[in-house]
């Protein structure tokens, strides 16, 4: 089953070159919102979102996406409110998902997620500055050079944030996390940083309380219009938080489980005994024979994803739940994607402790140390590491080749990202070239390491849920939604002290202390998450055919950043360790996102299959 994964938005100032900007992208584009003078202010295709226009005696307002809050009270604002940044507090207050368009004066004041969920990008067209949340929008308007020095940093696992965030297509720029833009009637434009949040420290209570009000906000955001809404419930803390939290508003809720193949795996006996808990919701559960391995499907049509992501090894899998939430017919599928993101915790915030608390900071550390099975100079050598963050780059400027040490502390500023054996020379060059970049240039996103280390976590997270939300819909499926990453829960997940929050021993106890009360006790006794790397393993020998087609033809191979040859040698014999590191997934990421480059977006269709 395929489906349409061609949205988003364009939006324009008020002159003569967009209304014929607004013309090229027809037949894709409709008029979501017009200038005072009628002139098409947003165009685009979003039916995966709700859209919000209102158009007052102070402002006019478009806001796209989830968010809590009444058309009449947004139209309400706009009558009395003409001022830029008495709207930034508004949107700021609203819990949701969304962008947001305010145009006051003149001005288009455009936003995003602070966290980055939502992304925006900026190009000039004929003269003018124009933005919009999808690249291939803009590249059918400037025809963006790839820059193959930035991509094949997308090569490596993890890639490092400052290197995701550069651009990948010459004239079409990605706005950082927290930035948003100001378009002027004539076609200028300018970045705009949010202001730094004030410094909140809570306390366990409280932050729990914080983060139970915040999340029960971002789920009624989905929820508050009633209709149908499906919900994956995998068995784990997080989707079973949002499917508990979900059950309790006006929304008819179908609760969705896939059946793991791996004997071991305990999902769905923790999904089963949650779903006992509720039992006037529908509960449906995807045999684990409809349930495709990792790498099925991966030419089944375009995803139109803005970078590459790892995520497409998984296609069809996500597709599969995806089709089944869409015989329901819902408005929105919820996932507890992001919960891992906010609530596991990282032992470097410890290391940010060690001389203000240096007791607290350094039990917090050998707890993590013991379950890590750290060797205690390892340790020890990894607290009091001094190096900034360019130092530390600078020290670290080479990737690792194959699989890391998984037992060395994970203490540093990152990990240090693994970059595949098939990689050509070109490839390393142009990578440590982007390295030494980001160690000469970048601040990191924090002061702190640790604050850093996991504000890169949820950034890099966040931008997943565009991801997430694509692959669902070129698969025939309803749009894709996490709650865990809207700014307002993140935030208040941020607020509360690092040793309430973060702990070797006790499995995310903020978000069990959050949820208490409404996911019952019985189920938040489960101290465990499965990792699903069966499918993995068994997904290489299944799809060994399909994936040494992939590398006869390969756009990489072409473009000399991979040995097409070698990798087709390995994925041959799939038991090859080479393709343990992660640095696989990347590959195929890299290699299906040049594939959709060579497709026309405006055109439905090129979202059928894939070509040769």
């Amino acid at each position: 089953m395929t489906g349409d994964a061609r949205t988003g938005f364009v939006v324009l100032p008020d002159n003569v070159a967009g209304v014929s900007i607004a013309r090229r992208l027809l037949p894709w584009a409709r008029v979501l919102a017009e200038h005072r003078s009628g002139r098409p202010m947003v165009v685009g295709h979003c039916p995966d979102r709700p859209v919000v226009h209102t158009n007052g005696r102070a402002a006019q307002v478009v806001i796209l996406g989830h968010a809590l809050i009444s058309e009449q009270a947004v139209l309400d604002y706009a009558m009395s409110t003409g001022s830029p940044a008495r709207w930034r507090v508004i949107l700021d207050a609203i819990d949701g998902s969304f962008h947001s368009i305010v145009e006051v004066n003149g001005d288009i004041h455009l936003n995003g997620a602070a966290y980055g969920s939502r992304g925006l990008y900026r190009a000039r067209v004929d003269g003018i500055d124009i933005a919009a949340d999808t690249v291939h929008a803009l590249r059918h308007l400037v025809s963006g050079k790839l820059d193959a020095g930035v991509l094949a940093a997308h090569l490596l696992e993890p890639v490092p944030h400052h290197l995701a965030q550069r651009p990948l297509l010459t004239g079409i720029e990605p706005l950082a996390r927290g930035t948003g833009l100001v378009i002027t009637p004539t076609g200028t434009s300018r970045m705009v940083r949010s202001a730094s949040e004030r410094a909140v420290v809570r306390g366990l209570e409280e932050g729990a309380h914080e983060v139970r009000n915040r999340l029960e906000a971002a789920v009624r955001a989905r929820t508050a219009a009633g209709g149908t809404v499906t919900s994956e419930l995998s068995g784990g803390y997080d989707s079973t938080s949002i499917s508990f939290l979900a059950a309790r508003g006006p929304a008819e809720i179908t609760l969705l489980t896939a059946r793991g193949r791996d004997s071991a795996n305990e999902d769905l006996e923790w999904a089963l005994l949650a779903a006992r808990h509720l039992p006037h919701v529908r509960h449906t559960i995807l045999p684990d024979s409809e349930l495709p391995f990792t790498y099925a499907g991966l030419e089944d049509g375009p995803t139109w994803l803005n970078e590459p992501s790892p995520l497409i090894a998984g296609r069809s899998r996500v597709g599969a739940l995806a089709a089944l939430a869409a015989t329901f017919g819902p408005t929105v599928h919820l996932t507890g994607h992001g919960g891992d993101h906010l609530f596991t915790g990282l032992p470097t915030l410890y290391r940010d402790l060690l001389w203000r608390r240096p007791l607290t900071a350094w039990r917090g550390l050998r707890s993590f140390g013991a379950l890590g099975g750290w060797r205690s100079r390892d340790l020890v050598r990894g607290a009091v590491e001094p190096a900034d963050f360019r130092a530390w780059w600078k020290r670290n400027s080479v990737p690792i080749a194959g699989v890391p040490e998984r037992r060395k502390p994970m203490l540093g500023w990152a990990l240090v990202p693994s970059i595949p054996v098939w990689a050509t020379a070109a490839a390393k060059d142009a990578v440590h070239e982007g390295i030494s970049w980001m160690a000469a240039n970048a601040e990191p996103l924090a002061p702190a390491r640790g604050r850093h280390v996991e504000l890169e976590s949820i950034v890099e997270g966040a931008r997943t849920v565009a991801v997430l939300n694509r692959m669902s819909l070129a698969s025939g499926g309803p749009p894709l939604s996490a709650p865990y990453f809207d700014d307002r829960v993140i935030s208040a997940a941020l607020s509360v002290a690092v040793p309430d929050r973060v702990s070797a021993w006790t499995y995310k106890p903020l978000l069990r202390a959050a949820v208490s009360g409404i996911v019952p006790d019985e189920v938040l006794r489960r101290q465990t998450k499965d990792s699903g790397s069966h499918d993995v393993e068994v997904g290489l020998r299944k799809h060994r055919d399909e994936l040494v087609a992939l590398w006869e033809s390969s756009r990489l191979g072409a473009m000399g950043l991979i040995d097409s040859k070698r990798l087709k040698h390995l994925c041959a014999g799939p038991s090859s360790f080479e393709l343990e590191d992660g640095t696989m997934f990347s590959t195929i990421a890299c290699e299906l996102w040049l594939r959709d480059l060579e497709r026309n977006f405006l055109d439905p269709r090129d979202s059928n299959a894939r070509k040769a």
